[in-house]
């Protein structure tokens, strides 16, 4: 079976998507609009872009009428946000702050998440999260007009939170950190069913 994108529609394409790339990595991502008020948002297009410089990316779709999110137009606003990782003890209240709300509604007061003073960037972090990038815009790159078209957002980490807790002589014990990821639906994994392949030497 073929599928061509271009006869199909853009919900056709997102369903396959979002049903074949998975699990996906969930940035929870906290701004400020040019006012001072607090968002926070869930975004599962998301991943590392480069090491050296730190830089992360998510991608904000469109809405249904071609408007763009909050959270993108707060960081074109601003120039800073932080990407906090969510664990599966938060993963009730990261799913309460994707709903609809307008504009200027505080989702950390929605949600009942608690904010914590970032050091580097104005806008907070998750005081819970296991661990917490506070960013400045790298860059922007807009990938269409139309609904759903994504809007890559590049940022430069300034500054890195970790829950002592989870790391462990040097590193990440990722185990503990027990982040959860988004699947297709309403359904979300966690990382406990792992294996282990050494890397091939040649």
């Amino acid at each position: 079976m073929e599928i061509s994108p271009a006869n199909s529609s853009s919900l056709e394409i997102y369903k396959i998507l979002i049903g074949a790339i998975l699990p996906r990595p969930i940035a929870w991502v906290s701004t400020l609009d040019a006012s001072g008020n607090m968002n926070l948002a869930p975004f599962s297009f998301f991943t590392v872009a480069s090491v050296n410089p730190p830089i992360l990316c998510f991608s904000p779709l469109l809405l249904e009428n071609s408007k763009e999110k909050d959270t993108l137009v707060n960081i074109k606003q601003t120039g800073e946000f932080v990407v906090n990782v969510v664990s599966r003890g938060l993963a009730q209240k990261m799913n309460q702050t994707s709903a609809p709300y307008p504009p200027g509604v505080n989702e950390f007061v929605a949600a009942d998440v608690a904010a914590q003073q970032s050091t580097v960037v104005k806008p907070p972090r998750v005081a819970d999260s296991p661990i917490s990038f506070e960013c400045k815009l790298h860059q922007i790159i807009s990938l269409g007009s139309e609904p759903r078209a994504g809007n890559l957002i590049l940022g430069k980490i300034c500054n890195i939170h970790i829950h002592p807790e989870i790391f462990r002589n040097g590193k990440l014990d990722s185990e503990s950190l027990d982040n959860i990821g988004r699947l297709w639906g309403d359904m979300y994994s966690t990382i406990r069913d792992c294996f282990e392949m050494k890397r091939p030497e040649i």
